[in-house]
């Protein structure tokens, strides 16, 4: 029941309320605008001494039951900094004069209208004031100052804030630099500092208005006296008259008349950046010198905020270790015309070093050169042969007051000559040969590196190589087999250089082909072959008498066998080597036959067919037995050797296919009572396609 009468009583009472707000809302004071000017005909170009009256005006609406005190401020600066004048009245405006305007009157003034519980602002107007600026005084409290104390400096202006302050130094006669800006409201500005080893001892200050460019002249430049608490420090080096890997070291810093006793510095020793030494007014460091302990060492002193600092490098030399020589190309890989280098390095040593480069056990240097490094390089520019020989270098400084030098080991240098173009010529000066002729052809290169490698061919084919380890020309001994074997010969010179061989002009002559030397090229074969045939057989026997014979006498055997190695010798220091090449053959298929073994039938291979088989007779002379060869030594061999040929190309392989030599040891004859024809053992390559 009683909360249904409070919502009904609730509302009558709230309406006197609401009706004493609506009444006092409607009483109070409106401001609508205000607005500040001036008198001045130009607000930009206001001479310096006249008077400004500055109006702020406002239109206000005061209810006419309410009597409003009305408050004008005057404010100057953009963001009215400083407030010119606080004036109450009851009427709308008020002024405010600037009697005998200066520049610095020269800036942004504005102005607030206070009525009632209103506020409201003007916009801000601008003018200038032609003139100059007062130059303003400067002042520094203390004047007699020690290291560590605190300055303060004070800059004082006649002229109208707000102001700018700018304060100057001076170092060693140089103009004055900038260093400090102060804005201010007031007619000074401070800056204070604390005097140090580097403080500059000479300040000056001038000023400038807010807003434009004018400023004023700088003030007296004022010094400032400084007493240093203390000296510098002295930092001592022992030893003194050098440092050498080894020495006792000793750093010792320490300050001397000091002017007041109450002031203890600290002193400090410190290397590089690291500190390694701490004591009051002395510190000590000690210690056995090392290449580590080379650098820069610093003394310091200091109390409170003076700080002093004294240098000295410390340079600990060490003598040159054993230098190593090496050359660029490696000694045995260096050819002629290239550039050698010859580098000669140690691993520690102090600067300045000096390299020495020697040839052989000279004692004149070929090249000296000093340098602050742990290398040196000697560059050889076209090497020749005269290059060639043993080479070491020497490194050396000044150490542990003598001159310490060390020796490399030696670098052999051999130098390669590449081949020079070989000449081709021929025994004789035909221009045609006939088949069956023997013509040798000599091959020479006058220059290079021995040995040197011959090669023969024909017509862009590889016949086959020479080596030589002298200057005599390579013989080539070719017998002509038919009229294929004219054309062009070229030989190649080649040693251990690799692709620096060089070929010999082209030599061409004409071959005439003869019915007597294909009479020759058949019959032969079909003789070695009867023969190889008798051989086996014989050879075969041989084996199972030599065995009996040897369990029989042993006595006996020593006794031929002694005359055979005789023989033997004999034979092998006479023969003699003629190549020839027979022509087209079809492979035959042939075994090797020794003690166990006979010859097969020769098959064919009609897939074979190749240029290029040449036959090897060797020639012996003289007589006798080979005792070696009772089993193993008494053969025939029956092997192949095919060279493949590419007609566009000065380059061949050899392959063990194609070619069948027969291998007749006739000293096995002896022991079968069989007479030995006189000449040699015959090494031949048998065209079996010639049979057919």
């Amino acid at each position: 029941m009683a909360t249904k009468m409070l919502k009904i009583i609730f509302p009558f009472l709230m309406l006197p309320l609401i009706q004493m707000n609506q009444s006092g809302v409607q009483k109070d004071v409106t401001i609508n605008t205000v607005e500040i000017k001036t008198d001045a005909t130009d607000d930009e170009n206001i001479q310096e001494g006249s008077n400004i009256t500055l109006t702020c005006s406002a239109n206000i609406i005061i209810p006419p039951d309410q009597r409003s005190q009305i408050l004008h401020l005057f404010y100057k600066g953009e963001k009215k900094d400083i407030l010119l004048q606080n004036a109450s009245s009851n009427g709308l405006s008020s002024k405010y004069i600037l009697q005998s305007a200066r520049a610095s009157h020269s800036g942004y003034y504005s102005c607030v209208v206070e009525a009632g519980s209103k506020r409201k602002e003007s916009d801000t107007t601008f003018i200038t004031v032609k003139g100059n600026l007062q130059t303003p005084r400067l002042t520094i409290h203390p004047m007699n100052v020690t290291l560590g104390d605190s300055i303060e400096l004070c800059c004082t202006s006649e002229e109208i804030p707000p102001l700018t302050f700018i304060f100057y130094k001076y170092k060693d006669g140089q103009k004055p630099q900038r260093f400090s800006d102060v804005k201010s409201n007031n007619k000074s500005a401070m800056h204070q500092l604390k005097v140090a080893v580097n403080t500059e001892k000479a300040y000056s200050c001038k000023v400038e208005v807010n807003g434009i460019s004018a400023h004023s002249e700088n003030s007296q430049m004022v010094q400032i006296t400084v007493r240093d608490p203390f000296p510098d420090p002295i930092i001592k080096i022992e030893p003194s008259k050098g440092i050498f890997e080894g020495d006792n070291l000793t750093i010792k810093c320490v300050v001397h008349f000091i002017l007041f006793p109450d002031i203890q510095p600290e002193i400090t020793i410190v290397k590089d950046i690291t500190s390694i030494a701490t004591n009051a007014t002395v510190a000590v460091f000690t210690k056995k010198a090392t290449a580590n302990d080379t650098g820069e060492y610093k003394c310091m002193a200091q109390w409170n905020d003076a700080l002093k600092i004294t240098k000295r490098h410390v340079i600990v030399k060490v003598p040159v270790s054993e230098p190593t020589l090496k050359s660029t190309p490696t000694g045995d890989n260096v050819v002629a015309g290239e550039t050698l280098n010859l580098s000669c390095a140690v691993l520690k040593g102090t600067y300045p070093i000096t390299y020495n480069f020697y040839k052989a056990t000279s004692e004149a240097p070929l090249h000296q050169i000093t340098l602050n490094a742990t290398e040196a390089v000697h560059r050889i520019i076209s090497v020749n042969i005269e290059n060639q020989g043993r080479y070491s270098c020497e490194a050396s400084n000044t150490a542990n007051q003598i001159n310490r030098t060390e020796r490399s080991q030696y670098v052999n240098i051999s130098v390669k000559v590449p081949v020079s173009n070989p000449t081709i010529k021929c025994n004789s000066l035909k221009g045609v040969y006939k088949t069956g002729e023997l013509v040798t052809l000599l091959c020479q290169s006058t220059t290079g590196t021995l040995p040197i490698t011959y090669s023969l061919f024909l017509n862009k084919r590889f016949i086959y190589s020479v080596t030589r380890s002298n200057r005599e020309p390579a013989a080539f001994n070719v017998l002509i087999n038919e009229t294929k074997d004219g054309g062009e010969y070229k030989c190649k010179a080649e040693n251990e250089i690799p692709d620096l061989f060089k070929y010999s002009e082209g030599m061409n002559f004409t071959v005439k082909d003869t019915s007597w030397w294909l009479y020759i090229t058949v019959l032969v074969p079909l003789v070695l072959i009867a023969t190889a045939a008798v051989l086996a057989f014989g050879l075969r026997r041989q084996c199972k008498n030599n065995k009996d014979i040897r369990q029989a006498d042993e006595s006996d055997e020593i006794r031929q066998r002694e005359p055979s190695q005789n023989n033997q010798g004999s034979l092998k220091e006479s023969m003699e080597v003629v190549y020839s090449k027979i022509g087209k053959i079809i492979r035959p298929k042939l075994n090797q036959v020794d003690c166990d073994t006979l010859i097969e039938q020769p098959g064919t291979d009609s897939d074979w067919n190749h240029e290029g088989d040449y036959t090897n007779i060797v020639l012996p002379k003289g007589n006798g037995i080979d005792p070696e060869s009772d089993c193993e030594g008494d053969y025939t061999n029956v092997t192949s050797k095919r060279k493949a040929a590419n007609a566009d190309s000065d380059s061949c392989s050899d392959e063990s296919d194609g070619v069948h030599y027969i291998q007749i040891d006739l000293a096995a004859l002896q022991t079968q009572n069989m007479s030995q024809p006189e000449g040699p053992t015959i090494y031949a390559s048998i065209a079996l396609n010639k049979l057919r």
